[in-house]
Parts: C-alpha cells; structure tokens; sequence
C-alpha cells in the first residue's frame, strides 16, 4: 500500500514540475523582445522606423530594417539603403544599423547600448515589455535617472511593401557604429 502511495505522489510531483516548466516556458516565450518593432515620433505620432531585434552570441541587437516617409509609407529599407547617417564613421546607411546593443538579459529587462544614428550621441539602453509594447529607455552613461523612454509598437513583416523580402536574422552579424 505505502508503495502505491509513494508512486502517486511521485506521480503528482511529476506533472506540478512539467507544469511549472510549461508555465516558466510560455511566460519566457511571452516575454521575447526579437521580433519587428515599430518605433514612432514623439513629436508628430507617426511611425519613424521599423526595427527588428535579434539575437546574436547571447545578446540582443536591434536593426533598421525601413524608414517611414512623413506620409506614413516606408521610405528606405534594409534592401534600398538611400539615407546616409552621416554623423557616423563611414556615414553608413540608416536601414541596417545595429543602434541597438549589447542588450542582456538583467531580471524583467534587458540592459546595454544604444546610439542615436541622427547625432551620435550614445546611451545606456534599458528595454523592457508592457503588453505588446517594447519600453526602450535611453540614459546618460552612468546616470539612469536622467533619460527618457520611447514607446516602440509590436509590428511584423507585414508593414513592409509586398516585393520586400527580409534577410534571415540568422545571418545577422551585428556591427556596431562609431561616433566621427
């Protein structure tokens, strides 16, 4: 009889601990920042950018993929390559900028760099999720309390025009920009 008990409760701690890992497993996938991010203006509410983040190596990096027009359409892409960042080193394109990087994971949030491609100024990088919203908060070096956050809006390919075709984020190797 004892043993049937001890195979019973066996049992039952068997199922709690796959349903507590199924559990950690889908708040984990829920969590997730990869994936396409649509950044909007402050200023005007209209979207700026189309950004994915990815993995590489254990860290996060976000991407440019496109650029909006002031009408709302996309205006540059990852493909096209047209607007120049010329406060950069080699004043690269802006669609394909690695702006955001070094992100790792720290508690609910992810921590790391992230650089303004208008100006070159560079911040520390706090992201974190609020529903189907990407928090970035950027800081001074060193002085968390002096920043500002930026609300970016989950997207997806679909934003894009229909004869672009994304690059495998399984290719992406980041490269970081530099300051002139």
């Amino acid at each position: 009889m004892k043993n049937g008990r001890t195979r019973q409760r066996v049992s039952f701690l068997v199922v709690v601990a796959i349903c507590a890992f199924c559990s950690v497993s889908a708040l984990s996938a829920q969590e997730s920042i990869v994936g396409f991010w649509k950044q909007v203006d402050e200023k005007s509410g209209k979207p700026d950018s189309l950004v994915y983040i990815y993995q590489y190596q254990g860290k996060f990096f976000g991407r440019l993929i496109a650029s909006y027009k002031t009408d709302g359409t996309i205006g540059d892409t990852i493909l096209t390559k047209q607007d120049k960042a010329d406060k950069l080193l080699g004043d690269p394109p802006f669609c394909g900028l690695d702006f955001v990087y070094n992100l790792e994971p720290k508690g609910k949030e992810y921590r790391g760099g992230i650089i303004d491609p208008r100006d070159a100024k560079e911040y520390d990088c706090r992201v974190w999720r609020e529903g189907n919203n990407l928090i970035v908060r950027g800081q001074l070096k060193g002085l968390g309390f002096l920043g500002r956050n930026q609300t970016w809006i989950a997207s997806s390919i679909a934003e894009l025009p229909a004869d672009f075709t994304m690059p495998d984020p399984k290719t992406f190797v980041p490269t970081i920009p530099k300051k002139k």
